[in-house]
């Protein structure tokens, strides 16, 4: 789950559509302005909308879920305000049947302060990667990486090194979450 505060006029348009949406990583470049998104990562994924809070001056605020993995095959920077997309949806790696991705899961939220369940531990499945992957504080390539991957053991390693991290950084209380983005 992501909440979104949408103000462009183009995502405004997208959001009052009720469209779903891609979310692909900017490699080269930036979201606005000259020589904007010159380059994108090939591997996205469809957000959902789960709930969408009209805001004054047209703005919204949604929350969107992250549903199916998608290559992109090319793009039409022409037909709608907003970038449009041929995709290729990605099928699911097959269920992880790690309990060590599913513990370090679960000390990597508890180390947030987030209380997990035993269906998280008892019962890994596909899904636990991609949890693993929407939570992890770490650099966006390394997430990227998972999200192209689906890999169990990278997902292992990067909960395992942010573990370590934290533990090298000792005991400073919850730490803070990144606050929404006001994009």
């Amino acid at each position: 789950m992501q909440s979104l505060h949408v103000f462009e006029e183009r995502y405004r348009l997208l959001i009052a559509e009720g469209r779903d949406f891609g979310v692909v990583l900017i490699r080269l470049g930036s979201e606005v302005g000259p020589g904007r998104a010159r380059e994108l990562h090939q591997v996205g994924t469809i957000a959902a909308l789960e709930r969408v809070t009209p805001l004054p001056g047209g703005r919204f605020h949604v929350l969107v879920r992250g549903v199916i993995r998608f290559r992109l095959l090319s793009i039409d920077p022409a037909s709608r305000p907003y970038l449009v997309g041929r995709i290729q949806r990605l099928p699911d790696p097959p269920p992880s049947q790690s309990p060590r991705l599913a513990g370090l899961l679960a000390r990597y939220l508890r180390a947030y302060g987030v209380e997990v369940g035993p269906e998280l531990v008892d019962r890994p499945n596909r899904r636990t990667v991609w949890l693993a992957g929407s939570v992890l504080q770490s650099e966006l390539p390394q997430r990227q990486r998972l999200l192209e991957t689906g890999d169990p053991a990278l997902a292992e390693a990067l909960l395992a090194g942010e573990l370590a991290r934290m533990s090298r950084l000792g005991r400073l209380g919850t730490p803070p979450t990144r606050p929404p983005s006001p994009n």
